[in-house]
């Protein structure tokens, strides 16, 4: 029969039946080809005897087609002898059905080697129990395809031995499955190395047990990646050990998130250095909990970045000590929020150190609220710089004293809003000294409140310097008391715009000296109500000159008081313009004087109404000269009461011109006598108003001269009576 095999097909020896098959024995397979050999299908092999399966050495197995050992029956199998395993080729154990594989004995399983092992699929592997996986070499079960490795299930890889355990490659590791990963008791875990500990991924680390993370060493700990660090649940991040915390380097506390960081105490986060401290997540550092936070020692305290520093809630701070405040940079200081200012307490800020404060923004500076600037110490205060003062609020200044404010240079009081400046308390503006009040603008001056102003000492406003004076607004100059207004400076007073002296209350005016009335300007005199010269003597009147007598408004005037005008001297009442001298009251015109009358311009005359005219007494009409009679108009002349006219000497009388007599009335014509109408020239006599020539006494015209009763014109010797045509017709005859 060996002899007839030899010599036929590969196609042949396929197409033999099983009575054949069966028939064959060992030595019949010694001489066949390769060819030969993988022609026999699966059928043919399954009807090889035992005996003959058993005597195959491992070359002819080799040969056999991979499909063809699937034909291989369970006692075919079992005859197999454990040296004749290494005969089966990769792809012939990959092609062997579970039940076959599942029918080899643990020693048959023991004789696969490396390559064989490789081999093996998923299904395969899931017939396997762990006494198989266990007698394989740690490098067979290094070679276990990862893809395979799902097929061994959780309970087999818990009972597998912790040496094969940590002969599992990296790839291996990563490709079991979450409940492989928690099948593995705490001993299996504990043999796995740092390398294939990092080669978890985040969801297998997430699967394990809070029993298994605790018992991990320090090596395991230290040797797990940020993702794998972050995968963590609470309850397990809750169940590392202090040790493993302390394990961890930079890199991995910077991977912890809010919920882990917010399971840490102090006592934990002061396991890690301050470098750790400081890769923490800044979006992390706002879950350490106040109670954490506050037990943290200081150094880890002053590591906090900038930006950390920046996230932690005003919560958060209000819980940090003194002592973790006073440890702050002065960069850490500058990086918080407004939000975060607003939290500190008042007993942590008393104690902040002048170049903590100093090292704060205007926003953060602004951001104190009352209670906690207030706490702050005056050497904390005197330690704020120019930008700093400059941000203050009304409401913080508010609660400066003036020893913290005098504790300020020139420059910084110079720099407050002049919106703030109204918060200053009036204690504190009365304590300043005279150099920190000279050293206000002048748009802080005109910002200080009435209340402030009067607060002011007479010794400080005497520090003003005439451009902070000019700089006050009305309410302000309203605000100040008579006391310092009786020592105002002639400067200051100078100073003063014409809407701010006109700002002056009749006490404010009147208690300035007479030094200080004679110091205005002509502006200001300009811009002086009636009231306040009602406040005036003749002795301060008669210090303005000519020229701010000349400025007063005539609007003005009618304040001044009789008493006071009748006091001017006559040069100062000359001085006065024309639309003064007519806006004169009736009683202020009838308490000139006569000397005062007599200085009066012919201008100044000539602009008098006809109601000051009537308001001049005889005394004053009596003493009237020549000259300036005839510089009255006809207005003014018609407006004398006939006692006023009848005042007027003769000599007065006949000084007056054609017009002048013209407008004479019938009243005044009536008291003149027969020498003062004689006193006329003829032209003079026919100026007479017809209606004016009835008041012409009959005495008067008997005295007549020819040449005088011949100058009536027809019309007045018409509107004459009869008893003074009589007199008339009979003074002429007489002559």
């Amino acid at each position: 029969m060996t002899s007839v095999l030899a010599n036929i097909s590969a196609r042949q020896i396929s197409q033999l039946s099983n009575t054949q098959i069966a028939s064959l024995t060992s030595d019949d397979l010694v001489g066949l080809s390769a060819a030969q050999v993988k022609a026999f299908t699966s059928t043919q092999v399954s009807a090889m005897d035992n005996s003959v399966i058993s005597s195959l050495s491992t070359q002819v197995i080799s040969q056999l087609a991979p499909k063809s050992v699937t034909g291989l029956t369970l006692s075919q199998l079992e005859a197999i002898g454990t040296d004749q395993m290494s005969g089966l080729t990769t792809q012939q154990v990959t092609a062997l059905y579970t039940s076959q594989l599942d029918a080899f004995s643990d020693e048959q399983i023991e004789a696969l080697d490396s390559k064989q092992v490789s081999a093996l699929t998923a299904q395969q592997l899931s017939v396997l129990s762990a006494e198989d996986l266990n007698s394989f070499t740690t490098a067979e079960i290094a070679s276990i395809k990862k893809t395979s490795l799902s097929g061994i299930s959780p309970a087999v890889l818990a009972e597998l031995d912790t040496d094969k355990i940590a002969a599992l490659t990296t790839t291996q590791i990563t490709s079991l499955s979450s409940n492989q990963m928690a099948a593995l008791t705490n001993d299996q875990f504990s043999s796995l190395t740092g390398a294939q500990f990092a080669a978890l991924s985040a969801r297998q680390i997430a699967g394990l047990d809070e029993d298994i993370i605790s018992d991990l060493t320090t090596i395991q700990f230290a040797a797990m990646t940020t993702k794998q660090i972050a995968g963590l649940t609470t309850d397990q991040f809750g169940a590392i050990g202090t040790a493993n915390l302390e394990a961890l380097n930079a890199s991995q506390v910077s991977a912890l998130n809010a919920k882990q960081i917010a399971t840490l105490s102090a006592e934990e986060l002061n396991t890690f250095t301050t470098a750790e401290i400081a890769s923490i997540k800044k979006n992390s550092i706002s879950s350490i909990t106040t109670t954490a936070l506050a037990g943290l020692t200081t150094d880890r305290i002053a590591a906090l970045s900038t930006s950390q520093m920046a996230s932690l809630s005003s919560v958060q701070m209000a819980s940090l000590t003194s002592s973790q405040l006073s440890s702050l940079t002065s960069a850490q200081f500058g990086s918080m929020t407004a939000k975060q200012i607003a939290g500190l307490a008042t007993d942590t800020l008393a104690n902040m150190s002048g170049a903590k404060l100093e090292a704060m923004t205007t926003r953060q500076l602004s951001s104190f609220s009352t209670a906690q600037f207030d706490a702050l110490s005056s050497a904390s205060i005197a330690a704020l710089n120019e930008t700093q003062v400059a941000g203050l609020s009304a409401k913080q200044l508010a609660t400066l004293s003036a020893a913290e404010l005098n504790s300020f240079t020139d420059g910084e009081i110079a720099v407050i809003k002049k919106g703030s400046i109204s918060g200053i308390t009036t204690d504190a503006i009365a304590g300043l000294s005279t150099g920190k009040i000279a050293s206000f603008t002048t748009q802080q001056i005109a910002s200080l409140t009435s209340a402030q102003m009067g607060a002011l000492t007479s010794t400080q406003l005497a520090a003003l310097t005439p451009e902070q004076f000019s700089a006050m607004s009305a309410k302000q100059i309203a605000g100040l008391s008579t006391t310092t207004i009786t020592k105002l400076s002639g400067e200051q007073l100078e100073a003063l715009t014409t809407r701010q002296l006109s700002a002056f209350s009749t006490g404010q005016f009147d208690a300035l000296s007479t030094g200080s009335i004679e110091a205005l300007t002509d502006q200001q005199v300009a811009g002086l109500s009636a009231k306040l010269l009602a406040t005036l003597s003749a002795a301060e009147l008669n210090s303005f000159s000519e020229t701010e007598i000349a400025a007063i408004k005539k609007s003005s005037l009618s304040g001044l008081t009789t008493t006071a005008l009748a006091g001017l001297d006559p040069d100062k009442i000359a001085a006065m313009t024309t639309s003064q001298i007519a806006s004169l009251s009736v009683a202020q015109m009838a308490a000139l004087t006569s000397d005062q009358f007599s200085a009066l311009t012919d201008g100044q005359f000539s602009a008098l109404t006809a109601k000051q005219i009537s308001s001049l007494s005889t005394s004053v009409m009596a003493g009237l000269d020549e000259e300036r009679l005839q510089a009255m108009t006809s207005k003014q002349i018609a407006s004398l009461s006939t006692t006023q006219f009848n005042a007027l000497s003769a000599d007065s009388i006949e000084a007056l011109n054609a017009g002048q007599i013209s407008a004479l009335s019938a009243s005044q014509t009536a008291t003149l006598s027969a020498e003062e109408l004689d006193s006329f020239t003829t032209g003079e006599i026919a100026s007479i108003k017809k209606g004016s020539i009835s008041g012409l006494a009959t005495t008067a015209l008997a005295g007549l001269s020819p040449e005088k009763l011949q100058a009536f014109t027809m019309a007045q010797i018409q509107s004459m009576s009869a008893a003074q045509v009589d007199v008339v017709i009979a003074a002429y005859q007489s002559n």
